[in-house]
């Protein structure tokens, strides 16, 4: 298991764009209440990326950061950008449909993006207007079960059965925020949803590349048995 489908998606979520280095141009780190926490990994800021651990039931991945920054001049933008992504694998005897128990694999894939940005603006002699706060949340996710079922000439085959759920997503504001509105603002959803429907580490990926590499190995394997 852990070669033909652990070891291939951690280096698919790995070879992505590490979250705790994406800041936009101009840009400044305040560090303040920053965090930068992933599985398998003993220090924040080392630059490691984060590793499948082993738990009672299986691996999980965790990579969990909150950046703190700020866009100054005369408008200035002090921003929190945060980004929770999990990958949990599962390996457990489940019924199938006749209600006879077979080797069942449950993976799951879970991204949290948040974006808080409160605005002020300069009106010299240092002094400042509030200009507002908005916030904008969404999370995306999806679950695989795959299960080996024995059909009735005695061959094995890996079933796989997919949920994908639709994007949960909510903003709000306070004041005289700049944007009427912050999650189109913010967070772009068409674009979040986009990536990560179609990124290496998406569903239609793990099921047309990781899924379909393990059942290769598998299932003849198990027809000799």
């Amino acid at each position: 298991m852990k070669p033909l489908l652990i070891d291939p998606l951690e280096e698919r979520l790995n070879a992505m764009p590490d979250y705790a280095l994406v800041l936009p141009a101009g840009a400044v780190a305040t560090g303040q209440g920053s965090i930068n926490d992933k599985s398998g990994v003993t220090a924040s800021n080392t630059g490691l990326r984060a590793r499948f651990v082993r738990t009672p039931s299986g691996w999980y991945y965790g990579d969990h950061v909150l950046l703190q920054w700020q866009q100054p001049g005369d408008v200035s933008h002090q921003r929190e950008s945060e980004q929770d992504l999990q990958y949990g694998v599962s390996v457990s005897e489940q019924p199938d449909m006749a209600g006879v128990p077979r080797l069942t694999v449950d993976l799951y894939g879970s991204l949290m993006r948040y974006e808080r940005d409160a605005v002020t603006q300069s009106l010299g002699r240092g002094r400042q207007a509030d200009l507002g706060r908005g916030w904008a949340r969404a999370t995306l996710h999806w679950a695989l079960q795959l299960q080996l079922i024995v059909d009735g000439n005695g061959r094995v085959n890996v079933i796989s059965r997919a949920r994908k759920a639709a994007p949960v997503a909510d903003g709000g504001k306070t004041g005289a925020y700049i944007a009427s509105d912050p999650l189109a603002h913010l967070l772009h959803l068409p674009r979040l949803t986009h990536a990560w429907d179609h990124g290496s580490a998406s569903l239609a990926a793990v099921q047309d590349y990781l899924v379909a590499r393990l059942a290769a190995a598998i299932e003849p394997a198990l027809a000799h048995d």
